[in-house]
C-alpha cells in the first residue's frame, strides 16, 4: 500500500433501490450516510415509497387512460426489481361534489392501498387508472393531491397510504392545465407534509405527464387547443421530478423516464469527505462503472454524493464500492 495517498473507501451493500437510512431519532433520509472509518461499513435502508397517481377524468381523457393502462407492468416490474416496500394509490383530479374529491379509487372488495402482496396488483392498477372520463371539466390536480394525503392521517378516509418515513411520490396524468386554488403554495405545503431531508433535498416529488410547452403538436384531445400543464410543471421542476408528454405513442417512455428520475435522485451515496474527481473509481458487483450521465454516475459536488443513472442503477443486493482520493491531497 502507498502511504503516500489516503485512499477513502465507500463500501456499501444495497438492499433497496429507492432507499433511505433513517438517521437519528425521528429524521429520515433517502440516501446512505456519510461513509465512517470503519471501511466496509454494512448500510440498512428504509425502503418505504408511497405513490400517488392523480389522473384527468374530463370528456377527453378515457382514451389517455387506455394506453397508460397498457403500460403498467412495465411500471410494476421496474418498482419490483428493487426491492421496495411500496404502497400506491390513484386518485381523481375531480374535486365536484359528484366527484371522488381526493378519495382513493378502490374496486369492490378490494383494498384502497395496493402493494407488492396485493393480489392482481398489475389488474388492479391498470382498471383505477382507467378512471373514466365523465368527471368535471375543472381539473384541480393540486387540490386533489393535497386533499388525498392529508385524509391519509390515521381516521382519514385514506388512512394507511402515506407513511410517515416515506418517500412520497406523486404523478399527474391530463391533457389540461391545473384550475386548482392559486392562491396556495402547493410546494410549501407538501414540504410542510414531508420535510426537507438532512441532506436538503426533499422528501416529495412530482412527476407530469402531460401537455407540456415544448411539444408544439400535443394538444387536448379532438378539440385542437394546446393547454400546458404549466402549474404541474412547477411542482415537478421544485422537486426534481420528470416532465414528460402525454402524447407519446403507448407511454413506454414516459413512465420509463418518470421512474429512472426518481431512481437518480434517491441511488445518492454521500462521500466522507470532498474527493478530487479525477480519482473516483465506482464499482458494482466487481463491474467498473463509467462515468456518464445517461448510463453510469455522476458526482454531485453541491452534495458531495455520487448519483446512479439509467442501466447503471444497481439492483437490489448489489455490492458497491466508492474509492477517491481526498481534495487537496499532494
Amino acid at each position: 500500500m502507498n502511504t503516500s495517498r489516503v485512499l477513502s473507501t465507500l463500501i456499501l451493500v444495497f438492499s433497496g433501490i429507492f432507499s433511505g437510512l433513517l438517521a437519528g431519532c425521528g429524521q429520515q433520509t433517502f440516501s446512505v450516510e456519510p461513509g465512517s472509518e470503519n471501511f466496509g461499513q454494512q448500510v440498512t435502508y428504509n425502503t418505504e415509497v408511497d405513490v400517488l397517481w392523480v389522473v384527468d377524468t374530463s370528456g377527453s381523457m378515457a382514451p389517455r387512460q387506455a394506453e397508460l393502462a397498457k403500460q403498467i407492468p412495465l411500471f410494476i416490474e421496474g418498482l419490483n426489481a428493487t426491492g421496495l416496500d411500496y404502497n400506491i394509490g390513484v386518485t381523481t383530479m375531480d374535486m365536484s361534489g359528484s366527484g371522488n374529491r381526493g378519495r382513493l379509487i378502490a374496486q369492490t372488495g378490494t383494498p384502497i392501498v395496493l402493494r407488492k402482496s396485493t393480489p392482481n396488483l398489475i389488474g388492479l392498477l391498470s382498471g383505477r387508472i382507467q378512471a373514466g372520463q365523465n368527471g368535471s371539466p375543472v381539473e384541480r390536480g393540486r387540490e386533489a393531491m393535497m386533499t388525498a394525503l392529508s385524509a391519509s392521517r390515521p381516521g382519514g378516509f385514506n388512512d394507511g397510504f402515506l407513511r410517515e418515513n416515506s418517500l412520497l411520490n406523486v404523478i399527474f396524468v391530463t391533457d389540461e392545465e391545473d384550475e386548482s386554488d392559486s392562491a396556495v403554495d402547493y410546494v410549501a405545503a407538501l414540504d410542510a407534509l414531508k420535510p426537507v431531508l438532512p441532506l436538503g433535498d426533499r422528501s416529495w416529488v412530482a412527476h407530469f405527464i402531460g401537455v407540456t410547452p415544448t411539444d408544439q403538436s400535443c394538444r387536448t384531445a379532438e378539440w385542437g387547443f394546446s393547454s400546458p400543464g404549466r402549474r404541474y410543471i412547477d411542482l415537478s421542476v421544485a422537486s426534481s421530478g420528470a416532465s414528460e408528454s402525454i402524447c407519446d405513442a403507448d407511454f413506454r417512455r414516459a413512465l420509463t423516464n418518470v421512474r429512472s428520475r426518481v431512481l437518480e435522485m434517491l441511488t445518492e451515496f454521500p462521500l466522507d469527505r470532498k474527493p478530487n474527481q479525477d480519482t473516483i473509481k465506482v464499482i458494482v458487483d466487481g463491474v467498473t462503472v463509467p462515468r456518464n450521465d445517461i448510463n453510469g454516475w455522476s458526482y454531485r459536488a453541491s452534495a458531495n454524493v455520487i448519483r446512479f443513472h439509467g442501466t447503471a442503477i444497481p439492483k437490489a443486493g448489489s455490492r458497491i464500492s466508492v474509492t477517491f482520493d481526498p481534495e487537496g491531497l499532494k
